[in-house]
């Protein structure tokens, strides 16, 4: 059979020998579309715990909104208007929007927008998490007497899930709060996105406890770009409904472990192969131990990251990165260890632009030009009796054996 999967900004053919072919995982099909401001109307008309935002806010208090730059551009500008008409109503004239700068390739927010740059000057000193993450917010937003967050709920390597803490730690936070609470990684990486907490995660929500409390609206991705529904409420409570209701859509059931994974990254994290790597975390679960995962990510922009090519070059065995992350930690090694722990436990190629001397010499990829060319490899490598699961969307898609 022959299929075609996302590539960059397009779609590139896979072919799979019918004996190998296992099932295609792809998110489930909206049963009715609702526009994103209907959509926010409902979330904050019908809030988690019954907490509606008029319960936060006092007349003639300023408030702060900040956003996950992931959330899609049409949701983000719907929500601030639809915060800003609220609070207004409110008796609150006075509202700031921050967003965060983001190295990768988010589309940037409107002018009015105050950008958060974590290496900027000037943070306000909050406190320190029972881990010892010193917790330094944007002075700007600090000050706000309200804070609301706008995030997007979606799997993430480091925390388990965006769409909760992330928006406030690292989403607001000093470069130096961002490493400390990356570095805890070095401790280990979550096991699988459906296990409900993390260091990472827990150091997170600690931070929006110093910073806080944050009213949230939070996202869920409909798979085709879009969002399919929101949560509001109290920061917390939203963020694990959120989770939760994200593991009922896009995390389907799978019977057995396979020996071939295919997993697209997307044209958002598979613009560079430091944002792309994090994908494979998605299809861990999925992949049996010493099976190959097929990483489909052009990478149109390179590596993506200096550190993440550094710390490659400089520690290839993982125990040498992991003692020097222990003992001097920089924000891109924690991706390189990640890529690391994943081939301890399977083979990983990739499919890109990328130099294929570059890829194998610099990360321990096993290179191809082609996804058709990869799959034939892997069935190679794995035995002509393999399975092959194939998952498009996988910057989406969590796939979890039964239970």
């Amino acid at each position: 059979m022959e299929l075609w999967i996302p590539y960059g900004e397009t779609e590139v053919p896979v072919r799979v020998p019918d004996d190998n072919f296992y099932r295609i995982l792809e998110p489930a099909k909206p049963l009715g579309t609702k526009d994103a401001t209907s959509i926010i109307e409902e979330a904050l008309q019908k809030p988690v715990g019954a907490l509606f935002l008029k319960d936060v806010v006092k007349p003639g208090s300023n408030a702060g909104i900040v956003i996950d730059p992931i959330v899609p551009p049409i949701a983000r500008d719907e929500a601030v208007k639809a915060l800003r008409a609220r609070l207004t109503a409110l008796g609150i004239d006075n509202v700031r929007v921050f967003i965060r700068k983001r190295m990768s390739n988010v589309i940037p927010a409107s002018e009015d927008f105050k950008i958060i740059d974590p290496s900027q000057a000037s943070f306000a000193e909050l406190g320190k998490t029972s881990a010892g993450t010193g917790v330094e917010l944007d002075p700007d937003l600090a000050a706000c007497d309200v804070k609301i967050n706008v995030g997007l709920v979606m799997p993430h390597f480091a925390s388990g899930f965006t769409g909760g803490p992330e928006v406030v730690l690292p989403g607001a936070s000093s470069i130096h709060s961002i490493t400390k609470n990356r570095s805890l990684l070095t401790k280990g990486f979550p096991t699988s996105s459906s296990t409900p907490d993390n260091q990472v995660l827990l150091d997170s929500l600690e931070a929006c406890k110093l910073a806080g409390p944050f009213y949230s609206l939070c996202f869920m991705p409909d798979g085709a770009g879009g969002v399919g529904s929101a949560f509001a409420g109290e920061l917390e409570s939203v963020f694990r409904e959120a989770v939760s209701r994200y593991h009922e859509v896009h995390s389907p059931k799978i019977e057995r472990k396979l020996d071939i994974v295919i997993v697209s990254a997307g044209s958002l994290l598979g613009a560079d192969l430091y944002h792309a790597i994090r994908v494979v975390s998605n299809v861990l679960g999925a992949v049996r131990k010493e099976g190959t995962i097929i990483l489909v990510a052009e990478c149109s922009s390179g590596v993506g990251d200096s550190g993440f090519l550094e710390y490659a070059r400089r520690f290839p065995e993982r125990k040498e990165l992991s003692t020097e992350l222990r003992y001097r930690f920089k924000l891109g090694g924690h991706v390189n260890l990640f890529l690391q722990d994943a081939l301890e436990k399977c083979r990983i190629q990739l499919v890109s632009i990328l130099p294929e001397l570059f890829v194998r010499d610099s990360f321990g990829l096993k290179p191809s030009q082609t996804a058709s060319e990869a799959v034939q490899k892997a069935i190679r490598v794995e035995g002509k009796e393999s399975k092959i699961l194939i998952v498009p969307k996988g910057d989406f898609t969590v796939p979890v054996m039964e239970s």
